[in-house]
């Protein structure tokens, strides 16, 4: 796993902007994912004619949300991570009792 503490150029601001971001987005693909696709896809298809006319299938607006509430979760997350002082906890070694 990659330390983002040693990076220079990710300080905590950033990373605390980035959760909140993430969260932000999350609650906008959980709660009205036909937008949140309709949005993304007109960033994806502006190369292409009579793009407007497609309609993502209910599985997919299915997995859009639910990928919204995985966001929510990561976000939320990684704002309590750095409101804790980004502290890791301490490898706890447990020693397996012999059967006996």
């Amino acid at each position: 796993m990659v330390m983002l503490d040693n990076c220079p150029s990710m300080g905590g601001k950033c990373r605390s902007a980035g959760y909140a971001w993430l969260a932000l987005n999350g609650v906008l693909y959980a709660l009205a994912p036909r937008l949140a696709l309709k949005m993304s896809s007109k960033m994806l298809t502006m190369g292409f004619e009579n793009a407007d006319e497609l309609e993502p299938r209910e599985w997919y607006e299915d997995a859009t949300r639910a990928t919204g509430v995985g966001m929510i979760a990561t976000g939320l997350a990684g704002l309590a991570f750095e409101r804790s002082g980004g502290e890791q906890p301490e490898d706890v070694t447990v020693e397996a009792e012999a059967a006996e």
